[in-house]
């Protein structure tokens, strides 16, 4: 999310503030993922469930159907999942290119 590209601006591309997002140019990495954008999706997300807790709780009170479990056991152990995949994925490609023929 890059704001303005004055001189103004450019103390927010410092390496120790990029983690805000009022940047002017994206820093040189692939998981960026500033804090102000999301940080106002998830306050909606927790007024939203917030709400719905107080006014309407039968909403949330359905069970996931059968054929959705498996997303809902990912989602319950998201972490998990995130920090082992990645190790998985990348030796199974490591396994795929030592072994293919060239």
């Amino acid at each position: 999310y890059a704001i303005g590209t004055g001189a103004e601006w450019q103390f927010f591309n410092e390496n120790w503030l990029n983690w805000l997002g009022f940047i002017s140019r994206k820093p040189v990495t692939e998981d960026y993922a500033p804090l102000i954008p999301w940080l106002g999706v998830m306050w909606w997300g927790v007024a939203v469930g917030n709400w719905l807790l107080a006014n309407k709780p039968a909403v949330l009170a359905w069970r996931v159907p059968l054929i959705n479990r498996p997303l809902a056991w990912l989602g319950r152990w998201s972490l998990s999942y995130y920090m082992l995949h990645q190790p998985v994925m990348i030796g199974s490609l490591m396994l795929f290119s030592a072994v293919r023929p060239t």
